[in-house]
Formats: C-alpha cells, structure tokens, sequence
C-alpha cells in the first residue's frame, strides 16, 4: 500500500511543474518596441546621447526615441521610462556612431553592446560623418528600418567597396594583440539613405586614420570577403572581377616577418573603346592593384595599425613578447611583397581553346 506522505509529495510535485510551465512572464508583441538601429554620440559635455530607430507600421516609417546622460544605460533606462511600451534592444541590426566619439574612444560603446545581455552581438557597426541627428532621422521610403540594414546586407545593397564589420568581430580586433579593423564611414545621402565615404582605420579602440574605396577593395580580398566589383583600367576600359582569392607564404627570418601575397583574379572585361589586347588589359589592372595594395600597407604602417590583420598569420611562430610588441615593432619592420595574377574569362566564354589566356602573373 502506498504511503499518504509518498502520495502528497506526488501532488505537490505535479502542482509545482505545472506552475513552472505557464508563460507568466512573456510581453504581448503589441506591447514592445522594437528598435532596429541605434545611434550612439559623446556631447561636449561626455554625456552620451542615445537614439533608438523603431519601425512604425502606423506611421509608414520609423518612430525615434532619443535620450543622453552620463552612461549609455542609464540615457536607455531614461527612454524606457518615458515609453508606453516596453522597449526590446534584442533585435538591433546596426550601432551607428559620431566620428568625434570614434576618434575619441570606441572602447566603452563595444564593451557596452557585447556585455549587455538584451543586445545580440551579430549587430553590424558603422561610424557617421556629419551632422549626427540628421544623418539618423533621415528617411527615402517608407521603410527605412529595412533600408538602413539592406546597406550593409551581402543579399542585397552591400559593395564589396565597403567593409562589413559586426559587434563581436569589432570586440576580438579591439581585444587582440595581432589585429586591428576597418569600419564603414557613412553620410546622409540625397537620393538614397546613405552615401558611404570610405572605411575608417582602427587601432584598438581609437579612429586613426581613414581609407578610400580603393583601398577598400583590397582590404576585402585580405579578408577573403570580396565576391565581385567594378574596375575601370583605363580612360575608356573596365573589368568586373568575378572571384578574388588570396594566399600567403610566410616566414620568420632572422631580421623578422617575410611575408608574400599573391591575389588570384578571375575577371571579365565589360569596355574595351580603345580596343586594347586581352593581355595590355591584364597587365593595366595588375598593375593598378599591386599599387593600390602597396599604398593601402604603407598606409597601415604609418598608422600602426594591422587593420589587414597579418599578425595573425604569423601568431605560430611568435613567443608571447613578440605577439605584444607585434603592432610597435615587427609589423613596421616586415617585409610584404604582393603580386597580383589576373585572369580574363572573355576568352574562355567564347568556349574557344586556341583563344584562352594564360593569366598574367
């Protein structure tokens, strides 16, 4: 015979779980606010100002929310409370900030977004020029919470002339001894939401310096996230690069880091006024890239900064003294040779093999 004590704590148990089950705690979606870009600027008096865009179905727009104080989430708790509605940061897509603020101190706004536990760290970083309200609050269409993440989405308005940076790759580059990184530098457009001004370089967590499109392109294929672009060779000739790839050799010699890079191009001529050889063509845009890549190092040298992220390779071989004084020491006396080969698929779509080209290295 079961025991009446047994048989209570059968009960009780089974009235326990079923109050564990219920949703007591879930918030109708009718009752949240859902931001999906936030803009976040330093004021003069190192207050930080923050501004929420929410997408408003009513208003066939967006709805903006807005509050400064001395901590970012304090001036948020301070939108809270003035908001109707619960305020749900889960579903931020894009963190845009001033450039004085950036020039100034990344640190504490990425610490902030990886830390915070109601802020999903896939949300994608850029820095704003110009008048920081207004590039916020500008609007095309009627979506515009849509337009402001299709910028930097590879489905859709994404360049491989701009970089693409999210907040926990931000996090590891502003954390690591052996590389620093690149973040899109946007204004408000005319004719569209956004007019993108190049990449800022970032050293740790400072703005440092900035690079143009150009030099963009080959920070992408560094990077091995470049799937396509636009070249124009010459005055009255351009190309379209199918695929780019990259491979490094690398070695520690007893001078230090020896690094070469060769870029692999698969392109496609889409003008050719001058009618130019297949072969000239090839040898103008090797040439033009070689350049672009030798002043884009240059450039990072002088700016101590490893934006490209060539330290990494070469971690294996470092001792833990090495890997620290990486950036002030060894990436400013390392030896880089970058050659481009580059390939033209004209040819080979004519299907005609007496008529392929043998890429040009």
């Amino acid at each position: 015979m079961i025991r009446r004590s047994f048989v209570s704590v059968i009960l009780l148990l089974c009235t326990l779980s079923a109050l564990l089950t219920g949703c007591w705690d879930t918030k109708d979606i009718n009752k949240r606010l859902m931001p999906v870009v936030m803009g976040i600027c330093k004021e003069k008096n190192q207050d930080y100002r923050i501004i929420l865009q929410i997408p408003s179905p009513e208003k066939q727009g967006s709805q903006f929310m807005e509050s400064s104080s001395a901590t970012i989430t304090n001036a948020i708790d301070n939108i809270r409370t003035k908001s109707e509605k619960g305020i749900d940061l889960l579903h931020i897509r894009l963190f845009l900030v001033c450039e004085k603020t950036a020039k100034e101190d990344l640190g504490d706004i990425i610490d902030y977004a990886v830390q915070a536990n109601d802020i999903s760290i896939k949300g994608l970083l850029a820095i704003v020029r110009g008048n920081f309200g207004e590039v916020i609050h500008h609007q095309i269409n009627a979506n515009p919470e849509l337009s402001s993440y299709d910028f930097f989405s590879e489905q859709a308005g994404w360049t491989p002339e701009t970089t693409i940076i999210r907040l926990w790759e931000a996090y590891r580059d502003m954390k690591s001894y052996t590389q620093d990184m690149s973040i899109p530098i946007l204004t408000k457009g005319t004719d569209t939401l956004y007019q993108f001004e190049g990449s800022a370089i970032i050293r740790e967590d400072k703005m440092v310096d900035e690079i143009t499109s150009d030099e963009v392109l080959i920070y992408n294929v560094f990077q091995e996230k470049y799937t396509g672009g636009t070249i124009e060779v010459a005055d009255q000739s351009s190309v379209k690069i199918k695929k780019a790839s990259i491979k490094h050799d690398i070695k520690w010699l007893a001078t230090g880091p020896q690094i070469k890079s060769r870029i692999k191009l698969k392109v496609e001529i889409l003008e050719n006024k001058n009618e130019e050889s297949e072969e000239k063509i090839a040898t103008k845009l090797k040439e033009t890239i070689e350049k672009r890549a030798d002043k884009l190092l240059n450039q990072l040298k002088n700016d101590r900064a490893d934006a490209l992220g060539i330290g990494q390779l070469f971690r294996k071989k470092m001792n833990e003294e090495q890997i620290k004084s990486w950036k002030q020491h060894w990436f400013m006396n390392m030896e880089h040779d970058i050659t481009v080969d580059v390939t033209i698929l004209n040819s080979l779509y004519l299907k005609s093999p007496n008529k392929i080209k043998k890429p040009v290295s």
